[in-house]
């Protein structure tokens, strides 16, 4: 048949490497402690969900991390919201401080199926999760306001819903920088874990601080993960 060249150069561009087709790779679940694609904090272990983690910069030099600041609405007394990056030069005073963060999984049927009981919580690379800022007083106004989401101008803010699988603003996920040292965050347009869709990395939108989706891959922003003690 004629169509018969056409169905096998389909089938060879299909399988072509990802690094060359530029699609994001296959989600592979875990099935021991020890794999690969588990997020490690600086101690070499890998990240947990539920534990509480502070994300600095994967910057010689530079210290801080991941916080949260008040919107520019001329209303001082407003819950912060815009997830930004605060940071400054190794030794200036004061120095930057980050917020600690916690990562809640995306939950499947099929997770229950996993061979070690121990691995369920360990944070895979491009896993969807939620991330939440840590509310050390649960009686603050703005505890309920601890989640990320994207805005619709694809900043990050607070706000989101943990566990809301109908909400994509929801979600994230975690990468290995392939270019450095350190992890990116970005947000895929889906939640399936299998599915070869493009998927936009997060870096510094705006006035350099806010963190949001940016769609040339410019100023992207490499992260490590510290276990609080």
């Amino acid at each position: 048949m004629k169509t018969t060249p056409i169905i096998l150069l389909v089938l060879s561009i299909s399988f072509l490497p990802l690094a060359i087709s530029g699609l994001p790779p296959l989600i592979r679940l875990p099935t021991n402690p020890n794999l690969i694609d588990a997020i490690l904090d600086t101690d070499g272990n890998p990240v947990v969900a539920g534990a509480k983690y502070y994300a600095i910069p994967a910057l010689i030099g530079v210290e801080g991390g991941i916080s949260v600041a008040n919107p520019d609405t001329g209303n001082p007394s407003a819950c912060p919201t815009d997830v930004v990056i605060n940071v400054t030069l190794a030794g200036q005073e004061p120095p930057a401080v980050s917020r600690l963060l916690t990562f809640y999984p995306l939950k499947l049927e099929a997770e229950a199926s996993r061979a070690a009981a121990d691995t369920a919580d360990i944070i895979i690379e491009q896993y969807p999760l939620n991330v939440a800022f840590d509310s050390r007083d649960p009686s603050d106004p703005c505890a309920k306001e601890n989640v990320w989401k994207l805005n619709d101008e694809a900043a990050i803010v607070t706000g989101g819903v943990i566990g809301k699988e109908d909400d994509l603003d929801n979600w994230f996920r975690i990468q290995n920088d392939i270019n450095g040292r350190g992890y990116l965050f970005n947000w895929w347009p889906s939640l399936c874990l299998g599915c070869r869709i493009g998927y936009f990395r997060i870096g510094t939108v705006g006035d350099g601080h806010q963190l949001g989706i940016n769609y040339r891959d410019e100023a992207l922003y490499p992260f490590e993960f510290v276990k609080a003690e």
